[in-house]
């Protein structure tokens, strides 16, 4: 059941999400109607959850009360290292359609870029595996302090029909309290889901949407290496991909007739009829 704790910036279905990527990645998932979906503590940038463990120690810094109680803070503060208990998988995407940024940073300006329609892709994704949250990646810091001091002041608090005051003095008079407890809990499950969500604001540019998946009992994980470790992922298969795939964009540095004319031929083959076209970016070498 989703937390109603967390309020996220959804795309519209008749919006386009676009995936950056290397030609064997293409391949595979236009060939085996697949994605692989990460897990959450892989991703690209493995200071994620550390960013968000030290962003909420900050935040926890500015209540006198729990200054007070050290042990108080020093529980909170355990709670939010158990975020990363927490087991989730992510498929990333992006709304940006043709950006410098994604072509360098995920097919060193050679790859290529797949546009998918939203609203049939999540549907897709979700006849095979349980979508738990979806959603645009908040990289300002102002926001992510204002979500992580709402939790613990307003939303958390009043969910529990108490106010926050009151939580923290009955938990400074004793540590076992039971609300505490609640609080502690329900913070600790909103915040393994915005760690996935937030990230740092030097990474706007990418405009990052993001598919996160639970694993489950039957959850088949796998590993692929990469840059010399291996990499656990579970798969999403995509059952009818011909119908999602909009178009598919070829890098600036592949501004070539044989990049295009390859890639149209290897689409039609398997029974695609997305677009094939070049970036609009032009690079100089």
């Amino acid at each position: 059941m989703p937390n109603k704790h967390i309020l996220l910036k959804r795309i519209q279905p008749e919006e386009n999400l676009y995936h950056y990527t290397k030609c064997r990645g293409v391949q595979g998932i236009l060939k085996d109607k697949a994605f692989f979906a990460t897990k959450s503590d892989f991703l690209n940038d493995t200071n994620e959850m550390r960013y968000t463990l030290a962003l909420t120690r900050d935040v926890l810094t500015e209540f006198p009360i729990l200054e007070e109680h050290s042990s108080l803070r020093q529980q909170l503060s355990l709670t939010t290292e158990e975020m990363k208990r927490q087991c989730y998988y992510v498929l990333s995407f992006s709304v940006e359609a043709d950006s410098i940024t994604l072509w360098s940073e995920f097919g060193n300006n050679t790859g290529y870029n797949l546009e998918f329609k939203s609203g049939e892709l999540l549907d897709m994704i979700s006849r095979t595996k349980k979508i738990s949250y979806h959603g645009l990646l908040i990289y300002s810091r102002e926001t992510q302090r204002k979500i992580i001091h709402d939790l613990l002041t307003k939303d958390i608090p009043q969910n529990l029909g108490c106010s926050f005051d009151d939580i923290m003095k009955n938990a400074a008079g004793n540590g076992g309290d039971e609300s505490f407890r609640k609080y502690c809990k329900q913070f600790k499950k909103a915040m393994s889901i915005y760690a996935v969500f937030f990230k740092q604001e030097e990474f706007a540019a990418e405009k990052e949407y993001r598919v996160v998946l639970k694993e489950t009992s039957d959850s088949e994980v796998h590993y692929r290496e990469k840059d010399g470790f291996l990499l656990p992922y579970i798969r999403v298969n995509l059952r009818k991909a011909h119908d999602a795939v909009n178009r598919i964009t070829v890098a600036p540095q592949n501004h070539v007739d044989l990049a295009k004319e390859g890639m149209q031929m290897y689409a039609r083959q398997l029974g695609y009829s997305a677009e094939v076209c070049l970036s609009k970016i032009n690079l100089r070498y």
